[in-house]
């Protein structure tokens, strides 16, 4: 804020101004600082968004090759999980 010097009516206006000044750069401030915050929160979700698809894509071309690998592995496990879930459903 601007020093005044004087007193009465005039420098009381003055005050008001610089006051006023202040705030709207202080407002403007703050908005910039919100969408700053706001874009780089947007840009870490999306690359969190593209690191867990990337998880699960890889893990899934795991799974795909291990089966292609070990078949008859890979229907017994079935077998076995599907046995599981019909007994805990039948409870």
């Amino acid at each position: 804020m601007s020093e005044t010097t004087g007193t009465g009516p005039a420098a009381l206006e003055r005050d008001i101004a610089a006051l006023k000044e202040d705030v709207a750069r202080l407002a403007d401030t703050l908005s910039t600082l919100v969408s700053d915050g706001a874009a780089t929160a947007k840009t870490a979700a999306e690359n969190a968004a593209t690191s867990a698809r990337d998880t699960a894509v890889s893990a899934a071309d795991e799974l795909s090759a291990s089966i292609e690998q070990n078949p008859l592995t890979a229907v017994l496990i079935a077998l076995g999980v599907g046995y599981v879930v019909g007994v805990i459903g039948r409870r």
